[in-house]
């Protein structure tokens, strides 16, 4: 592929509204000039969740958006996207693409190796819900632990008496992926004045971080869930994370223990989960991710006792669409300048 020549074009797909002048601004000072383009492009939920396990049923892509003539334009100059989704089936069409900053922070809907089969880097947005994501996940354990729902049935029923609850302060918080969300996660951790601990896929023996009282690779899963009162899980969804959480995990857990899954379903055996919440191993378990998504009607998770559910909804969109915009100008700025890339994929890493 040929150097490229010219402007930068840039075009984002999703958020559809964007202040291109304001993000112009911020990027007046590049060495190449910048041609920023907001032409939406979304695909509904169900194709995106099906893009994850090809091939599509064709009855599916049938239904995908059609490109319009502006699209079209655009994805045929476009050299960095700044996506939701991006079908594989369309790449022919970007000849000059060189960079993909995702939307989200999971990209297991994105054609990945195909991508990299053209030379196209792919960055993920791990990072950019950290801090909300983490506010969810506190408001979520203190509803649990303080019993918030039983003190508004109370209110609701008209009669007050003692609720019961524990306090998060002294108890030990295990955080499985201390990336960008599970730091997060620990800062606020030790803000109410919990014990800290974390693997990481990376962390060498020994390793330290000043982020967690005491930090593991992998291997020190089994003591991470023994030891803790609440267990968060921040990892990202690999073939070695898929069923992390199963029925062995689960019996390893500390009786009375509280499972919170802000990361991805694909972590979590839900069946093995629901057993371990009925024979009341786990005190109650926070799902704002599933397996399925949406969750159809009738799936037992509905009805698991002390489980709660949210359907993905950890991040306010206002607050990650700042943070994200700021993400992908960061990127872009180091792309045109030569520098490396935040958050880029290496899909030889999984």
């Amino acid at each position: 592929m040929s150097e490229p020549v010219g402007p930068l074009v840039a075009c984002i797909h999703h958020p559809p509204k964007v202040d291109l002048a304001a993000l112009g601004r911020s990027l007046a000072d590049l060495p190449r000039p910048v041609m920023l383009e907001n032409v939406a492009f979304k695909e509904s939920v169900k194709l995106r969740r099906a893009r994850q396990s090809p091939p599509v049923d064709p009855a599916l892509l049938s239904a995908a958006p059609v490109p319009d003539a502006a699209l079209l334009d655009v994805w045929e100059r476009a050299e960095v996207l700044l996506a939701l989704d991006l079908p594989e089936e369309h790449l022919d069409r970007m000849p000059r693409l060189r960079l993909v900053q995702a939307y989200s922070a999971g990209i297991e809907h994105l054609p990945v190796d195909a991508l990299a089969a053209r030379g196209v880097n792919l960055c993920h947005a791990a990072g950019a819900g950290a801090p909300a994501i983490a506010e969810f996940v506190f408001g979520r354990l203190i509803e649990q632990f303080r019993n918030l729902r039983a003190i508004d049935a109370m209110q609701r029923e008209g009669a007050f008496h003692r609720p019961g609850g524990r306090s998060l302060a002294g108890r030990t918080l295990g955080i499985v992926g201390l990336g960008a969300i599970g730091s997060e996660v620990a800062r606020l951790g030790r803000a109410f004045g919990m014990e800290t601990i974390a693997t990481r896929r990376r962390a060498r023996p020994g390793e330290t971080s000043d982020r967690v009282d005491h930090l593991s690779g992998p291997e020190g899963l089994d003591d991470l869930l023994g030891r803790s009162d609440v267990v968060v899980l921040c990892a990202p969804a690999t073939p070695e994370t898929n069923d992390l959480i199963d029925e062995a995990a689960l019996a390893r857990m500390k009786p009375g223990a509280v499972l919170c899954n802000v990361a991805r379903g694909a972590l979590v055996d839900e069946a093995a989960l629901i057993r371990a919440l009925e024979s009341e191993q786990l005190a109650a378990a926070i799902l704002d991710v599933t397996r399925a998504e949406p969750l159809p009607a009738g799936d037992p998770l509905w009805t698991a006792p002390n489980l709660t559910l949210s359907p993905h909804c950890a991040i306010p969109p206002d607050a990650y669409d700042e943070r994200l915009l700021a993400l992908f100008a960061d990127n872009l700025r180091r792309y045109a300048m030569g520098q490396p890339l935040l958050n880029r994929v290496e899909p030889e890493a999984g």
